[in-house]
């Protein structure tokens, strides 16, 4: 899981420098046109780091889920097959 910790961690830090970018921009909005754009584009790298760090974390329950919900909609069209006339 070391790599969970270290996207974790840069999304917060990136989150936080976004947020506080965009409330410098709110604060202090006569020059600081900048400032809003960069903030929100660092808050959404930041939400895209910490889901990229949650779906590492739990990408086998995930795999597993899928091969299942596969499994099953395979299943459905396996069976619907013995009712064709």
């Amino acid at each position: 899981m070391p790599l969970f910790k270290v996207f974790f961690t840069v999304g917060i830090l990136v989150l936080v420098c976004g947020v506080s970018f965009v409330m410098i921009d709110w604060i202090v909005h006569s020059f600081t046109e900048g400032l809003r754009i960069v903030g929100t584009r660092f808050t959404i790298a930041g939400i895209v780091s910490i889901m990229l760090a949650y779906l590492y974390r739990y990408h086998k329950v995930l795999g597993f889920l899928f091969v299942q919900f596969k499994l099953k909609i395979n299943k459905q069209d396996k069976s619907s097959e013995w009712y064709k006339p």
